[in-house]
């Protein structure tokens, strides 16, 4: 589980007419990886070229975007007619698991599929998918046209409705509003309701008192008003208006304007209409969705056919395909590909080098930890090469977590959670159940720090003397129970032991990356790289003698027997920083940086030793400084202190949860329900930010100060090829 799972890389070579049924047989195995063979075109010497993008595969490209686009207008359909009907209830949306209906739809549509291929002995051919698509298309084409046509109508009579109640308010017709007038001009429309007040004296300044103002206004945003100035005045009342955001009224019938019943009938008609079309469109939609489902699948199978055989090598007769597939799997892989071909094909196997970034990396760890791999490829999915830090990652991660969080009654409310996510709340997907996984082992480690630092929801030996301090209350009895003697020791009086230990945990934490690295490495660099990696091990303790010298932890080196001191600086601090400076400027004069160590030099590399300079000598002395002390020692320094956070946040835990108890017994002295309040409103808040705090930190000291020392990241995920 600390590798990615061995691959092998394959090459499989088959006759033209034979390459769709070993795409087939690629797809029944569902393990192999296939890749461009441009990345191996090098190794064929001009044998094969790469294919090229078929008619195919753009006719399938084209006939699938519309299927998926009815498909996802029907879906939007479906969707808004559900919310018209009923809103599922909080139980269904935690406890009912998601897409339960659609996962029955893709069996059956699978199942149609499956059988076709068995009767035929064939998918359908695309001119047959898209002759029935093609009228399946224009029926709900016609019917969605329909649909907005009806609502454009029915928006318009609605609209003039309401025009027509307005002005009967206002005791004027349409005809008046619509009609030309001699000496006058009518307009009416809508405006901002905020812009209101301000419609009379903005027409009066521009046109003076020769106008008329009527208006209505709405709830809503918008609302009416109807405007009367002469004919003269047109231009100016207009230029008033645009400044308000008027929009005049369009009528959207000729003259003459029907009657406000005749209206309402038109309304009425529109909307049995509508309800018609929308019938219709449900009938559409049930009898042929799964047909649909099953075009586009048909499709997709093709397109993926088209697509995959762009990654062939290809000669007259023969094509070529590379990939790759785990190693256990590679026996069966080779004979399914022989039984396909009849013996008709070359299937050639080979064990790729770790250091092939090409190679995919496929990880192997038991159910529990796969919520750990999404931490892991935040930072990026592992390379082939490297070692997979999943399995230390679900070890490590709440053990860190704990310590940041260390409380015996929020850590079980977290396991609570942690548990409720994996077990109960199915609602809320696979996602939400993997980071359940997580919380309830971050919600455990944190049930086991706080025994060990004596806190049960914030109260402790420390929390005690406080309030008693304080507030000059005691601790009822029936809250002593909460009290608990910590099993190692309080954080708070003992901040200075707390630090010391979170540097311990922070050197022994990235000495862990420093040892996988060495373990890396061991097998495919340079003796001297390999030292170079065990001496920065030595450089990191050297790191955490210094600082616990600079915490008073060897005061009797430092006032009775200074050349121990010496010696012990010399031994653990300048001597590995020594080592380093060396290593690197020896790396630098060899050319090491690439792995190698001297041997087969060409002639041009000896020449270019041969003409260094005084100064090309002087920037790699410089650039071994800089290795050892700023690139090594002083980072170790950094990270090592960087744990400290551990501490910070251990502290800000318990020092935030303590005022909301001194804050609940000082509202004890007013009422009982009040302070149960407080503390209860404290709790939340603590475990909300803290946990939130402490999970960031927590995923911060394994990308910067672990990841760092041993892992790369940025590989190819192994992802088998399925139609």
């Amino acid at each position: 589980m600390l590798k990615p799972a061995e691959m092998r890389e394959l090459r499989i070579v088959c006759l033209e007419e034979h390459a769709d049924a070993v795409i087939k047989r690629i797809d029944a195995l569902g393990s192999v990886h296939l890749t461009d063979i441009k990345e191996f075109l090098e190794e064929w010497e001009g044998l094969i070229e790469p294919s090229k993008a078929g008619a195919t595969l753009m006719q399938t490209a084209e006939l699938l975007a519309r299927i998926d686009s009815l498909v996802a207008l029907l879906r939007a359909r479906t969707a808004e007619g559900a919310r018209a009907g009923a809103k599922k209830s909080l139980r269904e949306m935690l406890f009912k698991a998601p897409g339960a209906e659609e996962e029955q739809v893709a069996a059956r549509v699978a199942a149609r599929v499956a059988e076709w291929v068995k009767e035929r002995g064939e998918e359908r051919r695309l001119a047959e998918v898209e002759a029935e698509f093609g009228g399946l298309e224009a029926a709900v084409t016609e019917l969605e046209g329909e649909r907005e046509r009806l609502r454009a109508e029915l928006s318009d009579a609605e609209e003039l409705l309401g025009v027509q109640k307005i002005l009967a308010d206002f005791g004027v017709n349409l005809e008046f509003v619509c009609g030309e007038k001699n000496f006058i001009s009518v307009l009416a429309g809508w405006l901002p309701s905020r812009n209101l007040d301000a419609l009379g004296s903005s027409l009066e300044a521009e046109v003076g008192e020769e106008q008329f103002v009527a208006s209505s206004r709405a709830e809503g945003e918008q609302s009416f008003a109807l405007v009367v100035v002469l004919k003269k005045d047109r231009a100016e009342a207009e230029r008033a208006l645009a400044r308000l955001d008027f929009e005049r009224w369009q009528q959207p019938l000729p003259l003459p304007l029907p009657l406000e019943a005749e209206v309402e009938a038109e309304i009425k008609r529109l909307e049995r209409e509508l309800r018609e079309n929308e019938g219709n469109f449900e009938a559409l939609r049930r009898e042929k969705f799964e047909d649909l489902l099953e075009m586009q699948e048909l499709v997709q199978i093709e397109e993926s056919k088209a697509k995959v055989k762009v990654l062939f090598g290809r000669s007259e007769r023969v094509r070529v395909l590379e990939g790759w597939t785990p190693k256990e799997e590679v026996e069966k892989v080779v004979a399914g590909v022989t039984e396909e071909t009849g013996g008709f094909s070359v299937v050639e196997v080979r064990e790729p080098a770790r250091e092939d970034v090409r190679v995919p990396s496929l990880l192997k760890n038991p159910r529990i930890l796969k919520p750990f791999e999404g931490v892991v490829k935040m930072y990026g999915h592992p390379l082939y090469k490297d070692i997979d830090p999943t399995l230390l990652t679900a070890l490590i991660f709440p053990i860190l977590f704990g310590l940041m969080f260390p409380d015996i009654g929020h850590g079980a409310l977290l396991l609570l959670l942690g548990l409720a996510l994996v077990f109960a709340f199915k609602g809320l997907g696979e996602e939400a159940r993997g980071a359940g996984v997580i919380v309830s082992l971050c919600g455990a480690c944190s049930v086991v720090a706080g025994a060990l630092f004596g806190e049960f929801f914030g109260f402790s030996e420390y929390a005690t003397h406080l309030v008693e301090g304080s507030v000059g209350l005691q601790i009822p009895h029936s809250l002593h129970w909460f009290v608990n003697e910590p099993l190692w020791f309080e954080p708070i009086p003992n901040v200075e032991f707390m630090f010391v230990v979170t540097m311990l945990i922070g050197v022994i934490h990235m000495g862990l990356g420093l040892s996988l690295n060495v373990v890396n490495n061991f097998s495919k660099k340079t003796t001297l790289q390999k030292l170079t990696g065990l001496v920065q091990i030595w450089c990191l303790f050297g790191a955490l003698y210094i600082l616990l010298l600079l915490f008073g932890f060897f005061d009797e080196l430092k006032t009775g027997n200074t050349p121990l001191l010496l010696q012990n600086a010399t031994l653990f601090v300048l001597l590995p920083i020594l080592l380093l400076f060396v290593f690197k400027v020896v790396s630098e004069l060899r050319h090491d940086d690439s792995g190698g160590e001297g041997e087969g030099e060409g002639e041009g590399e000896r020449e270019s030793r041969a003409k260094r300079g005084g100064m090309d000598y002087l920037i790699i002395l410089i650039d071994g400084v800089i290795d050892a002390l700023l690139e090594n020692f002083f980072r170790f320094l950094a990270n090592t202190v960087s744990y400290g956070r551990i501490l910070a946040l251990a502290l800000c835990h318990a020092a935030l949860i303590e005022v909301f108890i001194l804050l609940s017994f000082m509202c004890l002295r007013v009422n009982v329900g009040v302070a149960a309040v407080v503390f209860l409103l404290g709790t939340a808040v603590v475990i909300v930010l803290e946990a939130i705090m402490a999970g960031i930190h927590t995923i911060r000291l394994h990308f910067y100060e672990w990841f760092t020392k041993f892992y790369e990241g940025g590989g190819v995920e192994f992802t088998p090829f399925r139609l």
